[in-house]
């Protein structure tokens, strides 16, 4: 990260601590609305999503500025007036609009300024073309979800959002393991999908060894399900998918009456992606859960 300060600090002194200063201001706001309690999630996320770009960049041997601009700015929209995903606009729109107003500023050069905003609506919109910056640092945010770091972020998360462990593993681990397993096929850099075939059988790894302990302890049983789903997908390339994998964990019985649980799903076009929407309940009472994500992306 010293690496990012001084990268920035050479080219456009005093704009790396005003990009962090917004961002803690933005969560805090954030925070404040909805009646959370303090956190800098938003600021420590960007942080290594910067660092890992950085250095992404430097394997890659390209500049590493402009990925590192727009990995500063890529969740800057994320709480925009201290909502999260107010309106209808996604929020690397906002992002984009920030970055493109505080480089200008800043005295930015208006080819880099068009770089850095076209590289941030095109991180999540398939209909855009990812292009150089924009694939280093789709690829930064995704590895920060894998390995030690992404295990870390895992519960940090899910303590922001108020869910104890077997909770969290209910309503989020689905999307972590696929999001994980497709790691290495969703990679648009080089660099990228080498590092996650060193850093996806780590997350898989840990999981598996924390589902078996919370098993073998009799806290909570788990198992875990590979789905085949089927519809008009695209890779990030714009070739034609079928097909796509996910992988859903969910209670092995019913917590409440060990009854099985039925296990349905559909999918339908969010704001940015494909979404997953999942659904395990009881047949025998009234427990049931719903999850969603975004359907992984390929390359």
């Amino acid at each position: 990260m010293n690496e990012v300060r001084k990268l920035l600090r050479s080219r456009f002194p005093g704009l790396h601590a005003r990009i962090e200063q917004t961002l803690i201001e933005a969560e805090a706001r954030y925070n404040r609305q909805a009646k959370q309690a303090p956190s800098e999630f938003l600021l420590e996320h960007t942080r290594r999503t910067a660092a890992i770009a950085h250095k992404i960049a430097t394997m890659e041997r390209v500049d590493a500025l402009l990925p590192v601009l727009v990995a500063l700015y890529h969740d800057a929209g994320k709480f925009h007036e201290g909502e999260y995903h107010k309106d209808d606009v996604a929020e690397e729109e906002h992002a984009a609009i920030l970055a493109e107003r505080m480089l200008a500023e800043s005295g930015a050069e208006r080819a880099d300024i068009e770089a850095v905003g076209s590289a941030l609506r095109a991180l999540y919109d398939d209909r855009l073309p990812c292009v150089e910056s924009c694939r280093i640092v789709q690829d930064a945010d995704r590895l920060d979800k894998l390995g030690a770091l992404g295990v870390g972020a895992f519960f940090t998360k899910a303590t922001l959002r108020g869910r104890g462990l077997v909770d969290a593993l209910v309503h989020t681990l689905s999307r972590e393991l696929s999001y994980a397993l497709a790691a290495p096929r969703s990679m648009l850099t080089e660099t990228g999908q080498m590092l996650a075939r060193e850093q996806t059988p780590k997350t898989v790894a840990f999981f598996d060894e924390l589902l078996h302990d919370l098993e073998r302890w009799g806290i909570a049983a788990f198992e875990r399900r590979t789905l085949l789903v089927e519809g008009d997908f695209r890779t990030r390339g714009g070739a034609r998918v079928q097909k796509t994998q996910v992988t859903i964990v969910m209670p092995r019985d019913c917590p409440d009456c060990e009854a099985p649980l039925e296990l349905t799903h559909r999918c339908e076009r969010g704001l940015k992606c494909e979404m997953l929407k999942a659904r395990f309940a009881c047949q025998s009472c009234d427990y049931a859960r719903d999850i969603s994500f975004c359907l992984p992306v390929l390359a």
